[in-house]
């Protein structure tokens, strides 16, 4: 069975019947592996897929002349690269994989009959587009006001929460395969900033760190000390929405 991925992704943010399960499930698919460090979509490209996180993690990003590069936020299985195909015709930024993983491609044509005869489909997509624009509307915030330390602790706790909601992550503990000059990226810090305030916030008992391994020692005084708060995943209201309570 395919694109379970993506069903549960989507099934998040709408009430999904089992017909339109089923139409989900029957689209058209095929999996494009990737390698970890391979370029799995370049800026300028012609876009022919909508493509959907399988497995593994990857990364947007935009990079300068000089070869510097911002990373713009995380992807994560059941993730959608971009709708921007369905209007576009060239990617405007690329996407790089932090690990080994897969990806969903899909039609472009066949997301738009799907979403053109499904009012509930159409909801559960866009909500997932609203998530992602509050995503990068907090990288704007933590990367423009924040101290490195409130940045770093600030990124750690939003993957951390998106890899629960996928079953990526336990209670206090997290897996995260991106280097550090992968975080400095993210958070506009150089490698050895970021390896210095990692060990600070092991030392003042916010985090334990093994290999690619976090554990949350105090993860309230943490969202505490980097004004973390997970309201802008917005999924109070996707519940209160949908009667979930």
């Amino acid at each position: 069975m395919a694109l379970e991925a993506l069903v549960a992704r989507l099934s998040f943010y709408s009430e999904i019947g089992d017909a339109e399960r089923a139409k989900l499930l029957s689209l058209g698919s095929k999996i494009r592996p990737f390698a970890a460090g391979q370029e799995i979509v370049s800026a300028g490209e012609p876009m022919d897929a909508v493509l959907v996180m399988r497995e593994g993690w990857a990364a947007r990003f935009k990079e300068l002349e000089d070869g510097r590069r911002q990373i713009l936020n995380i992807l994560l299985p059941g993730d959608i690269f971009d709708l921007q195909v369905l209007v576009a015709a060239e990617a405007d930024h690329g996407v790089v994989a932090l690990t080994a993983g897969s990806t969903y491609a899909i039609a472009p044509q066949a997301v738009r009959d799907l979403m053109a005869g499904s009012g509930g489909l159409t909801m559960a997509f866009w909500w997932t587009q609203v998530q992602e624009e509050a995503f990068l509307r907090e990288q704007i915030v933590r990367n423009g006001r924040q101290s490195a330390q409130e940045r770093i602790g600030h990124l750690l706790l939003e993957l951390h929460r998106r890899a629960q909601i996928v079953n990526l992550a336990g209670e206090d503990t997290l897996r995260l395969p991106m280097t550090q000059t992968q975080i400095a990226d993210t958070l506009g810090l150089t490698p050895i900033h970021t390896n210095r305030v990692l060990r600070r916030l092991v030392r003042e008992g916010y985090i334990e760190t093994n290999r690619q391994w976090i554990r949350f020692l105090d993860a309230d005084s943490l969202a505490a000390m980097c004004d973390f708060d997970p309201a802008y995943f917005h999924l109070d209201a996707f519940r209160m929405r949908l009667g979930r309570g």
